[in-house]
């Protein structure tokens, strides 16, 4: 059977030290291929006996949706329940290939066909023992977006940030005024007393994993014991310890096409969807109106026209790449580029992401570790793919279950720190972890050491996107600029103290989990455990979260570094808006995906009451 919504084989050169491509390598993605080689939207289309050819004649359509991530998704899916509107839904990518509904293959997907598989450029400052000292950058090029490959980690951030994006003029986005956006898309089945702040009754499930592992409890028990209380961090108290709230139902991953699409993809008639159509530039009319798009399907230039509006929703990455392309941008970028200026904006600036770094590595013991043998692996695989019902270790994204929020210093007001766990394989795959855990192939759950990450989420530190000089269509140049602050370290290296600490605690001790206290090569001149040492480290082995933020920046109108204004509209282009992550002034306190849903949420309530109140005047 040919696997052609993804082809993980295609990431074996880049993981032949992970030994992807060895006999057992080859054998579990022919095995994933078998299981997992068709999609659901496939197999609706055909039992519906619908085909989604291409369009002739003239298209045209009330709203254009581009990019069928975590917001397009919710967009396309909340303008679409007006009968009386006709939606096109762009994506780049393919469909969602069903090996990413299983939470235990996350990893798998990095590198693959529907990763972007973006690379920072080098500042000299982080990433320094990497390849190029370039962190990637994954992101989803698939319908559901990052949602379809990311850690499944359901994270609002913290009141502070939404009160701070709205004390920056933006009305409208206070906490208490996003909460109802966050709730009428949740539908947590886990809800346990705190109804006042999750939502029930919307599309996309969150809920617990339904397999916990001894070092996910480890983990949870040593934070604890170590001070910090067991809380719904998406409740009023974000400063504690629980295991993760996921995208999940029924050890399934939900991704927001699966939840927003999936469901009324083949039932609104009113609604296209058009996979492998990658937009390369928004039409805009002499008085700078936006009145449709141009995109790239199956090698030729097509052209879709919008009566009302044409709405961004490509991810940070993405959206400044096309508002570039089209003449929206900075000014001196863009001529150097010869790309006609249409309108000057601070496109592509406030580039930023949380940083973390691996290298603070705890080892498991036999008893403890998760690590099993290659043939018990596939055996996992095969059981997983015959349950109604999913459970047992794919059905967890193994330690990714861990999340805890620290403040660094008492007077904070809100935490500085979020912890994430990874995993590593050490005795037969890498011991340096500038590759290990990014681009392993193999399943999450299965691990004899844990990556303890202390990610900064309140990064001082800005980078931008640019078009490639080389090629404008092609990756564009993004400059992290990871720790370009030298601030940006400190909360990090307070926080490792307090994750050593840990190992003091009874949950530590009884399982006999201990630090690895070998210096990692390019810090080997340092001792372990000291500031210098821990210092290389961050610089060194530095990670990216991929919680990517700011590079359409959302601001009042003297705001001289706002992209669109508060109802998300771009400054001097009427017709044109942009809902997603991009559009954050600064990130949250927190995983990004949820934020995208809530964001795609209001977005499209602003855009609705706009046209109904028009339509009504």
């Amino acid at each position: 059977m040919l696997w052609q919504p993804i082809n993980l084989t295609e990431v074996c050169p880049a993981h032949t030290q992970l030994t992807a491509c060895s006999n057992f390598g080859y054998i579990y993605l022919a095995l994933l291929a078998h299981l997992y080689g068709d999609s659901e939207d496939r197999r609706i289309q055909e039992k519906l006996h619908i085909r989604e050819e291409e369009t002739f004649g003239k298209e045209e359509y009330d709203f254009i949706v581009v990019g069928a991530g975590a917001a397009g998704c919710v967009v396309a899916n909340r303008l679409s329940a007006n009968k009386h509107w006709k939606v096109l839904l762009l994506e780049a990518g393919a469909e969602q290939p069903d090996v990413t509904l299983v939470p235990g293959l996350s990893t798998s997907l990095i590198g693959s066909s529907i990763d972007w598989s973006y690379q920072t450029e080098p500042n000299g400052k982080s990433c320094l023992a990497r390849k190029d000292q370039r962190c990637g950058w994954p992101r989803g090029k698939v319908m559901g977006g990052s949602s379809s490959i990311n850690s499944l980690v359901y994270v609002r951030g913290n009141k502070l940030d939404y009160d701070g994006w709205a004390a920056l003029g933006n009305e409208g986005w206070s906490y208490d005024e996003v909460l109802p956006y966050f709730k009428k898309s949740e539908n947590n089945l886990d809800l346990e007393g705190l109804s006042c702040y999750h939502g029930v009754g919307g599309e996309q499930p969150v809920s617990r994993y339904l397999y916990i592992d001894r070092p996910n409890i480890m983990m949870t028990q040593a934070f604890n014991q170590g001070g910090l209380p067991i809380r719904d961090y998406n409740g009023p108290f974000q400063v504690g310890a629980m295991p993760a709230q996921a995208i999940t139902r029924d050890g399934i991953r939900v991704s927001t096409n699966k939840a927003f699409i999936q469901p009324i993809r083949y039932k609104r008639r009113n609604l296209k969807v058009k996979i492998k159509a990658e937009v390369f530039e928004i039409l805009l009319s002499d008085n700078k109106v936006a009145y449709g798009v141009k995109y790239m399907k199956n090698g030729k230039v097509h052209t879709a026209y919008a009566k009302k509006e044409v709405i961004v929703s490509a991810g940070t990455i993405n959206s400044p790449k096309l508002l570039m392309l089209s003449g929206i941008g900075p000014k001196e970028h863009l001529s150097d580029l010869n790309i006609t200026v249409k309108q000057d904006l601070p496109v592509g600036e406030n580039l930023h992401d949380h940083v973390t770094f691996n290298g603070l590595i705890v080892a498991l013991p036999n008893e403890t570790a998760t690590l099993i043998a290659q043939d018990q692996i596939l055996n996992e695989i095969k059981c997983y793919k015959d349950m109604k019902v999913k459970r047992g270790p794919m059905s967890a994204d193994g330690p990714a279950n861990n999340i805890a929020f620290i403040k660094t210093e008492p007077d904070l007001l809100a935490p500085d720190i979020q912890f994430h766990i990874g995993h590593l394989h050490r005795g037969d795959y890498v011991r340096e972890p500038e590759i290990a855990d990014e681009i392993s192939i193999f399943p999450t759950p299965f691990y004899d050491a844990l990556l303890v990450r202390a990610m900064n989420v309140v990064p001082k530190s800005r980078g931008k996107v640019l078009l490639n000089p080389a090629n404008p269509y092609g990756k564009p140049l993004l400059y992290a600029n990871y720790l370009d602050d030298p601030t940006d370290a400190i909360p990090i290296l307070k926080a490792v103290k307090f994750a050593v600490s840990l190992e003091n605690t009874t949950a530590f001790i009884t399982n006999g989990a201990r630090y690895d206290r070998t210096p990692l090569t390019a810090c080997k001149y340092y001792e372990w455990g000291t500031d210098e040492y821990f210092l290389c480290l961050i610089r060194s082995y530095t990670s990216a979260t991929h919680h990517q933020a700011g590079t359409c920046k959302m601001g009042p109108s003297w705001d001289p570094k706002a992209v669109v204004d508060p109802k998300l509209r771009v400054y001097g282009v009427p017709g044109l808006r942009v809902i997603d992550a991009s559009i954050m002034p600064f990130a949250v306190r927190g995983n990004t995906n949820a934020p995208s849903i809530m964001i795609g949420e209001k977005g499209v309530a602003m855009v609705l009451e706009y046209w109904l109140n028009k339509s009504h005047g």
